[in-house]
């Protein structure tokens, strides 16, 4: 039956004694051709999770694997003309990250995940994404992972257990009310650059503003890919007007002003802030 399944290409062999169906995606055959599952930020990604800058293909072997094939899984990856997208996951080619199974978690490797054989379970996922990465994606990550549902609240608790005592102080600054990963890391950056910050803002009239800093200045965090369309675009330009019309001058940025262009955006903030102030106490003297 596996003979004529091959021939027919219902099968296709992947490492010796393993077989994939026609429909498995490259990540799925990269990960099984290492002996491994796809893991860590891969795993989140694949969940719409937030995964981050790095769109290597992550996976996890277990303990004492040998002879990976990893430049067999080197050479194939996401073609280059492929546009990424939030239903396109396949990790870029090139050497995957390999992390390495613990035998300590067990309690770590509940939920449907553990029924793929080729995915990592959500909490073994999210631990190791967050030791992956900086600690600003690394909260972005649990922030997505509470507002997707990929795990509860009370398995977060658990998440915090088993991570190291470095990164306990983490949890006072997780926030799932952020509507991305990029909004947690402008929220991040702010509060321990010492601002106040509110998330989700309400401003009658209009959708609520991203954040609220020092309550005197909104401001969204856009991306082309869900702010491009005319409607999205006015309905852009309708929350500007409201939020001057309320008194409060408001700030839109995008992707490129906070992984490529921050300290000047951070110091437009500055400024903005330091002038609505003062611009909130003159009003309040003429009163």
């Amino acid at each position: 039956m596996i003979d004529r399944a091959r021939s027919d290409r219902i099968l296709q062999p992947i490492r010796r004694g393993i077989y994939a169906i026609a429909e498995a995606d490259l990540d799925q055959r990269r990960a099984v051709r290492l002996g491994g599952k796809v893991a860590c930020l891969s795993a989140l990604r694949r969940n719409r999770v937030w995964a981050g800058l790095d769109t290597r293909l992550h996976v996890c072997v277990r303990r004492g694997a040998h002879d990976l094939h990893t430049a067999d899984a080197s050479r194939v990856g996401r073609p280059a003309e492929t546009p990424r997208s939030d239903t396109n996951f396949v990790a870029d080619p090139g050497v995957p990250r390999v992390h390495w199974q613990r035998s300590a978690t067990p309690d770590l490797s509940t939920g449907p995940s553990n029924h793929r054989d080729w995915l990592m379970p959500p909490l073994v996922s999210l631990r190791q994404a967050v030791l992956c990465q900086s600690e600003e994606h690394a909260i972005a990550s649990i922030d997505s992972a509470l507002r997707t549902g990929f795990v509860t609240a009370d398995q977060v608790g658990l998440l915090f257990r088993h991570l190291p005592r470095r990164l306990q102080h983490l949890r006072a600054e997780i926030d799932p009310a952020a509507d991305s990963g990029n909004e947690t890391i402008v929220r991040v950056r702010l509060r321990r650059a010492g601002f106040v910050v509110e998330t989700q803002f309400p401003l009658p009239g209009t959708s609520p503003f991203d954040l609220l800093i020092d309550g005197v200045l909104p401001l969204d965090v856009d991306s082309r890919q869900w702010h491009s369309d005319d409607a999205q675009i006015s309905w852009d330009f309708d929350k500007v007007l409201a939020s001057f019309g309320a008194g409060l001058p408001s700030l839109r940025i995008l992707p490129r002003h906070i992984h490529q262009l921050w300290p000047e955006t951070l110091a437009v903030i500055r400024r903005t802030v330091s002038e609505a102030k003062e611009l909130r106490d003159f009003r309040r003297g003429a009163n």
